[in-house]
């Protein structure tokens, strides 16, 4: 990771150390990998800056009205490859999302997101609800206790910001 970067980012409010509420998503999709038999994840305070990231460009550029674009997609920046993805993308386009980390944190492994969104001024997060939403949910379940899939997760990060919940999974 860039340190710089990352100061300028905690500098400014965008990255801090996990809250409590991150704190509880992650604790909370550990203990439903535990009940599946799936190993608990460490926590990775560098792919919670990914998640971050993230969650700050989907503040700034995704419109949850407009559903072109997945919430994986990111927006086209000088600091990484954007792009839209589509539920109909070809699995190339993905690279979008899997390649993040190497892209912002010099990762060697692909990365595995999971979203959520919420209104911040409307609604208070409730970690419990977003996680068993996500378990309710085939391929955000699969995704969280790696059913069907060939990677093997080590590492675990999580992101919120502005209604914006990302998490990070990698070996």
């Amino acid at each position: 990771m860039n340190l710089l970067t990352l100061f300028v980012w905690m500098f400014v409010g965008i990255f801090n150390t996990p809250d409590a509420k991150s704190k509880e998503v992650f604790n909370l999709i550990n203990a439903y990998r535990i009940k599946n038999g799936k190993s608990a994840l460490k926590f990775c305070d560098s792919l919670a800056y990914v998640a971050t990231i993230h969650a700050y460009d989907q503040f700034i550029n995704y419109r949850f009205d407009d559903r072109t674009c997945s919430m994986h997609s990111w927006s086209i920046s000088d600091k990484w490859k954007g792009g839209c993805i589509s539920e109909d993308k070809s699995v190339a386009d993905w690279a979008i999302m899997w390649d993040k980390p190497q892209e912002l944190i010099g990762m060697k492994q692909k990365g595995y997101e999971i979203s959520y969104m919420y209104d911040p001024k409307t609604t208070a997060i409730d970690p419990k609800e977003v996680v068993e939403g996500w378990i309710k949910s085939p391929g955000h379940r699969n995704c969280m206790i790696e059913r069907g899939w060939h990677t093997r997760f080590k590492r675990m990060g999580v992101g919120i910001y502005q209604g914006h919940i990302n998490v990070w999974f990698a070996e």
